[in-house]
Formats: structure tokens, sequence, C-alpha cells
């Protein structure tokens, strides 16, 4: 899901970004935000302002992606299922 949302990496390292974009996915990836297809995310006081704001930029290209933002640092995120049977 989301495959826009994680960069690629050109170093050995994770970089900030990258390492926001995994903590986020494995959210998204949860069983319970897949079951209702939403989540609440929250931004880490130890987490880059900037990373943030790209990754949100991400999430809001995907277009059965909702993104609400509520207080700062804090995002409703919710999704339409894009695989229909």
């Amino acid at each position: 899901m989301f495959p826009h949302v994680l960069p690629a990496s050109t170093h050995q390292q994770s970089t900030s970004c990258e390492q926001l974009a995994r903590r986020i996915l494995k959210q998204v990836n949860s069983s319970a935000a897949q079951l209702w297809r939403r989540t609440l995310i929250v931004r880490q006081s130890s987490e880059k302002m900037d990373d943030w704001d790209a990754l949100l930029e991400q999430f809001e290209l995907e277009e059965s992606v909702r993104v609400t933002r509520m207080d700062e640092g804090v995002v409703y995120l919710s999704w339409t299922n894009q695989h229909r049977s």
C-alpha cells in the first residue's frame, strides 16, 4: 500500500525520511489499520518537520488516501481499497 511514500535510498544507512516512512508504513500496514482502512499518525519529537511534511505530501498524492491534519504533528489517514475483487 502507498508505493510512492517510501523514498529510494542511495546510501547504506537509512535517511531520517526513510526511517519516518518505515515507521508510518508499519502502522498503516497493521492489522487494525488495514481492517478499518484508517489510522492516526503522530510525529515524534525526534523527527524532522521537513521529513514529516514531505511524507504527508506523498500521502496526499495518492488518490485513494485522505489526509486530515488535526493538531500540529497529528494526522488522520483514511483510504479506500484500491484492489477490487
